[in-house]
């Protein structure tokens, strides 16, 4: 009985935006979630488990990591003991002070399988995010046909930069097409990559082509695919490398382009493969499904646009190839040097 409620529980949390995160503690499933300044620390205990007021202890005093990691202002730590059987020192720990002044905030639940009721006591909130129904359901065993979702944990909330980024693009393109100074060869001509780079030391171009677009056809594919990968990318990478891919993916295609090819080009689809290559390492690794985009989806994916287009005049092909490198090659890097340890740290 113990072990459906919390499959229950489990699927409840995972399918209402709660995200499972590592315990070195003990065996005990943690789910996270935040809501703007105010975080969410779910940990259900089966009150058999020995010591379980100790382990409640680590896991409040490692919820201050979390305080610092998302500048939240306040955790609110609801600590869920569950049991057949309730003893008198079980009813005497749920009996506890509910301390609004710390940035921890300790909630503490029973629930009892028995009596199929939820205990709480005087001094506890009765509601909160809808944790008691979930448990409630949980109790009376009312899950139906629940596909959990994605349980890796996720790293950035909203996926703001991303949006940033095809507003900025989308902006530029239409500047220089209403621009009567200038027409549209001068600025390619200009803020392109071209072999000249080199000859003229015009390095900026490196980075200006990613943000201009020969036509409506070329600026709509690029910004579709730098919001379909990269709201992902953000998402379960975090903004900081998402940000970091796609400038030096950029610039690696930039150099690429300069080194193998002869015309000039612009547009930020060597960046966009970079992110492409990056959550296609990501997954791949972690054996995850981003949002409905398995490895293998985003690996034919990659592949065919780059096939593709070798037949057609004015891709810049050695761009797409040069940024799709650098993306693995930063993911690599970031996975095995960062992921995998902020992962294995702590609660993570």
């Amino acid at each position: 009985m113990n072990l459906i409620f919390l499959s229950n529980f489990d699927k409840y949390l995972l399918n209402n935006d709660f995200f499972k995160i590592e315990n070195k503690t003990s065996n005990n499933d943690i789910y996270f979630k935040n809501i703007g300044t105010n975080g969410y620390l779910i940990i259900p205990m089966l009150n058999d488990t020995p010591k379980y007021t100790d382990i409640f202890s680590v896991i409040e005093q490692n919820a201050n990591y979390l305080l610092k990691r998302f500048n939240l202002n306040k955790i609110f730590l609801v600590k869920i003991l569950v049991g057949e059987h309730f003893l008198n020192d079980d009813l005497d720990y749920l009996n506890c002070e509910l301390n609004l002044d710390n940035k921890v905030i300790n909630i503490v639940w029973g629930v009892n399988l028995i009596t199929k009721k939820l205990i709480i006591k005087s001094n506890q909130p009765t509601k909160l995010l809808n944790i008691e129904k979930y448990i409630n359901l949980s109790i009376d065993n009312n899950v139906k046909n629940i596909k959990c979702k994605n349980k890796k944990y996720i790293l950035s909330k909203n996926t703001y930069f991303t949006y940033a980024l095809v507003f900025v693009i989308t902006l530029i393109h239409i500047v220089i097409g209403i621009s009567t100074i200038f027409n549209r060869d001068y600025i390619i001509y200009k803020y392109g990559v071209s072999p000249s780079i080199l000859k003229d030391k015009e390095y900026y171009r490196l980075i200006t082509f990613l943000f201009i677009h020969s036509d409506l056809t070329h600026l709509i594919s690029n910004i579709l695919s730098l919001y379909i990968f990269g709201t992902r990318m953000e998402k379960y990478l975090g903004k900081t490398i998402f940000l970091l891919t796609f400038i030096l993916g950029g610039l690696f295609s930039g150099i690429f382009s300069t080194i193998f090819t002869k015309n000039y080009s612009v547009g930020a689809s060597g960046a966009i493969f970079a992110i492409e290559s990056a959550i296609l390492y990501f997954s791949t690794k972690e054996k995850i499904t981003l949002d409905g985009l398995d490895y293998y989806t985003i690996a034919i994916f990659s592949i065919v646009s780059i096939l593709i287009s070798f037949p057609i005049p004015n891709i810049d092909n050695a761009g797409h190839i040069g940024g799709f490198l650098m993306g693995i090659i930063i993911c690599f890097l970031y996975y095995n040097l960062y992921y995998k340890r902020i992962k294995n740290s702590r609660l993570y």
